[in-house]
């Protein structure tokens, strides 16, 4: 499996993937495919919801990370979520490592739907997201998150 390289540039401090925010969770990204890409996490205690459920929210955004890096690392393009919908088949526990394996489902025009999944350590799959990003040049993506161009 080929690791992929995370330059972040100027986004070193992203909640999911950056290495200089101390609370986020450091992402590393695996391509296996030319269509997929995964990681694994251990969720810290911090993450919980309801008793160790990990927060839905939080898985949320694991499965929206993995599916931003299937863009970047992939496809080569920028793109911002426009839509995504969640759903939780079973619980997944804090202080357990997860499996988070994104997988480009399709692109129509600007458009771009990945399908994210989150699995127990048993390998079942416990949440599963459907993403659609919009394709956005750089520059714009910079003006609206306030980076100095």
């Amino acid at each position: 499996m080929e690791r992929i390289e995370k330059n972040l540039e100027y986004n070193t401090y992203c909640f999911g993937c950056g290495e200089e925010n101390p609370i986020g969770a450091k992402l590393n990204f695996f391509k296996i495919s030319n269509e997929s890409v995964k990681s694994n996490f251990l969720v810290p205690e911090t993450w919980g919801g309801w008793g160790k459920i990990i927060h839905g929210g939080l898985q949320t955004v694991l499965l929206d990370e993995v599916s931003a890096w299937v863009i970047v690392a992939l496809l080569k393009e920028q793109g911002l979520t426009i839509k995504a919908q969640i759903e939780f088949f079973r619980p997944l526990y804090i202080e357990e490592e997860v499996e988070i394996i994104g997988k480009v489902e399709g692109v129509d025009n600007r458009d771009i739907t990945i399908i994210s999944v989150l699995r127990n350590k048993k390998g079942e799959t416990c949440t599963k997201g459907t993403f659609v990003y919009r394709k956005v040049e750089m520059d714009r993506i910079k003006e609206l998150a306030k980076i100095p161009l």
